[in-house]
């Protein structure tokens, strides 16, 4: 169906108005409205009239304005957008900050090494020029014959770019004595940290709440997990993946395999129809569901890179290590960066088109994977390593 045509410039405007006056110059001077023809071309009538069309142009402006943001599927506005979403009782999603554990490690094992609250660790500068810092959250202490303790931290910015991946945590901003090493492994989180919801996501979602109306279909799973804070894409399989009357609800969070605290915050969800005050939105109880985290793909990257002459080494890397990273998390800033969705295969050559948008990249071997990796429907590639080298081109 096509856009109804509301606007009109203020050249239309005029051509309305004048037209109209001119044509009941006439009548109206016949029925003593008017002394005589009005000169329509200067004098206090032409001013009054271009005061008129004026108003009536900025009207026919707000008109085309208010119809576009009355619409949720042509809204761009956000405070509109968010009012649609709130009629269906969809509200936008804040961001929230990442809370993991991160590892702190020592050469030797004797003596007790305290680790007080507050101590800060960060990341290395990654290819954008940012870094992330996170603050020691309790104390802490690195008993005596051991050598290393997982301590809990808390991204100091909201967001998912704080979802550090494996080994991007590596250095103390604040000195331990005792302490010689800080580390996140690939599974460090505790709760992800989100960015807020993006217009498009939230008008998905605006859209499968009244899909999600029909009874216990694919759409009210996905509608109910996706209400969830952390959430970022739901895969619902309900063709009996576990035997008749089975329905499977796959999560991604904003750092891939979804931490166990979002998925209870998903369960929650599911089992009281995302409205627990609404009796008319009980539990699926028809259906045997589950609600979990995709079964984890690791992937160690290892890659050598050869470089144009001149291009510096370490910028490079560290670009590419950005943009390699960002596959398989859920960035909103890596410009030209598609995460990897569940079930989605890792094949070679996105991985080298990641990194050939990197300026001074002529070509990139891999060493690890040497093939294209399947994924399985129900699962989803993770960044287990990452290494990368960097050699310049020989002048030929």
């Amino acid at each position: 169906m096509p856009t109804p045509q509301l606007s009109k410039t203020l050249d239309d405007v005029r051509s309305m108005v004048f037209g109209h006056v001119e044509d009941v110059q006439e009548e109206y001077a016949a029925k003593g409205w008017l002394p005589r023809r009005l000169n329509l071309n200067k004098g206090v009538v032409r001013g009054l009239l271009e005061i008129f069309c004026w108003g009536l142009y900025q009207l026919y402006q707000l008109l085309t304005a208010v119809f576009e943001q009355a619409a949720p599927k042509t809204a761009t506005d956000e405070e509109w957008m968010e009012w649609h979403a709130e009629q269906v009782e969809a509200p936008r999603k804040q961001a929230t900050k990442a809370f993991g554990l991160v590892r702190f490690a020592r050469v030797s094992t004797s003596g007790n090494v305290p680790i007080p609250a507050g101590k800060i660790v960060r990341t290395e500068t990654d290819g954008a020029g940012n870094v992330y810092r996170y603050v020691t959250t309790q104390d802490a202490v690195i008993q005596n014959g051991m050598n290393e303790v997982a301590v809990p931290v808390e991204a100091e910015e909201y967001g998912a770019a704080s979802n550090a991946s494996a080994g991007q945590i590596t250095e103390m901003v604040t000195t331990i004595s005792g302490v010689d090493a800080v580390a996140n492994s690939a599974d460090w989180l505790t709760s992800e940290g989100a960015d807020i919801e993006t217009l498009e996501k939230l008008r998905e979602r605006y859209i499968l709440r009244w899909m999600g109306n029909n009874g216990m279909t694919k759409y009210a799973y996905a509608s109910w997990a996706l209400s969830v804070t952390g959430t970022v894409a739901v895969k619902v399989l309900d063709q009996h993946p576990r035997g008749q009357g089975t329905v499977d609800v796959i999560v991604k969070g904003a750092a891939g395999i979804p931490t166990d605290a979002l998925l209870v915050n998903v369960r929650q969800a599911v089992a009281t129809g995302a409205k627990p005050e609404d009796v008319q939105a009980g539990p699926p109880v028809n259906d045997d569901w589950q609600a979990r985290g995709p079964q984890a793909v690791p992937l160690a990257i290892t890659g050598a890179l050869t470089l144009y002459p001149g291009t510096h080494a370490d910028s490079a890397k560290a670009e590419a290590a950005q943009r390699l990273r960002a596959l398989f998390t859920d960035p909103a800033s890596v410009k030209g960066i598609t995460p990897l969705q569940i079930g989605e295969d890792v094949t070679l050559d996105r991985l080298t088109a990641a990194v050939m948008a990197v300026p001074g990249v002529k070509k990139v071997d891999w060493a690890s994977p040497v093939a294209d990796v399947a994924v399985a429907a129900d699962a989803l590639a993770t960044l287990e390593s990452l290494t990368l080298t960097a050699s310049e081109a020989s002048e030929e």
